[in-house]
């Protein structure tokens, strides 16, 4: 069984892991540009550290974007309704996280 045969099955697992997987990886994408960028411009105001404050919750916002049109694909292009389920509880899950993030940094 390939990797395509496995993301067309219809599974609450296989929603949650993708919905978890998709937004870590772009997280990780978006904070690893922002330090090259702060290690690129070392003279440049990007080693204040208000900024992480002001930038991991909206990059969490923009990470869990993506989940947002695969829980769409899932749900009406392919008709699984667990897999889109799976998406969306773990997309409240980071929902939760965001708001964590925002009102104690």
């Amino acid at each position: 069984m390939n990797l395509k045969d496995k993301l067309r099955s219809d599974s609450y697992a296989l929603g949650v892991i993708t919905g978890i997987v998709v937004p870590i990886v772009l997280f990780v994408i978006l904070m690893g540009g922002l330090m090259l960028l702060v290690h690129a411009k070392p003279d440049m105001t990007l080693r204040n550290p208000n900024l992480y404050k002001v930038l991991i919750p909206k990059f969490i916002l923009i990470a869990m974007l993506p989940s947002v049109f695969i829980m769409r694909h899932y749900l009406l292009n392919l008709k699984y309704d667990k897999t889109g389920r799976g998406i969306l509880i773990s997309t409240f899950l980071l929902g939760i996280v965001f708001v964590i993030v925002q009102f104690t940094l």
